[in-house]
């Protein structure tokens, strides 16, 4: 087995999966709440207290880094609810008639009207959403950084 396969292989062992989605997720969780404080934006409930906010200036500013950077939490919203799911959900591995294994997450619910459901996740879904969480935090992160290394843009925003 080659480093590259052996590295593949551990990624997606369901509980390395599970820790490396959950960290991208906070990777960018992190970036946008660095990005709120230069930005003078309250974060009294968490570093993501603000992200309406901070989207809305993004939204108004005119250069091409912030309606990027507000594209990219665009998506990695879409994907927020599996960061949820995933930070308290237990895991099993099933396998189906063929051995391929299909990861299955629990997820004991908050209170009575909690209906987060349980989830099945095939191998080509574990994948997905590693690669697009990998690519979302990542690029939000490259985002801020060239913000706020940009001290006009990062001045138009604050003052929006």
């Amino acid at each position: 087995m080659s480093v590259v396969e052996a590295q593949a292989s551990t990624e997606l062992e369901p509980h390395a999966w599970l820790g490396l989605v959950l960290d991208h997720f906070a990777r960018g969780e992190q970036a946008l709440g660095r990005l709120s404080l230069a930005l003078d934006l309250p974060i009294a409930n968490g570093s993501l207290g603000s992200l309406n906010e901070l989207r809305n200036r993004l939204r108004m500013a005119e250069s091409r880094k912030a309606k990027a950077l507000e594209q990219r939490i665009a998506r990695w919203r879409k994907n927020r609810p599996f960061r949820h799911l995933l930070a308290h959900a237990t895991i099993t591995v099933l396998f189906d008639s063929m051995s391929q294994p299909f990861v299955v997450t629990r997820h004991l619910p908050r209170d009575a009207e909690d209906v987060t459901p349980d989830r099945v996740w095939s191998l080509e879904e574990r994948k997905e959403l590693l690669r697009q969480a990998s690519n979302d935090s990542r690029s939000i992160c490259d985002h801020v950084r060239n913000l706020l290394a940009d001290p006009i843009e990062h001045n138009k925003l604050r003052k929006s």
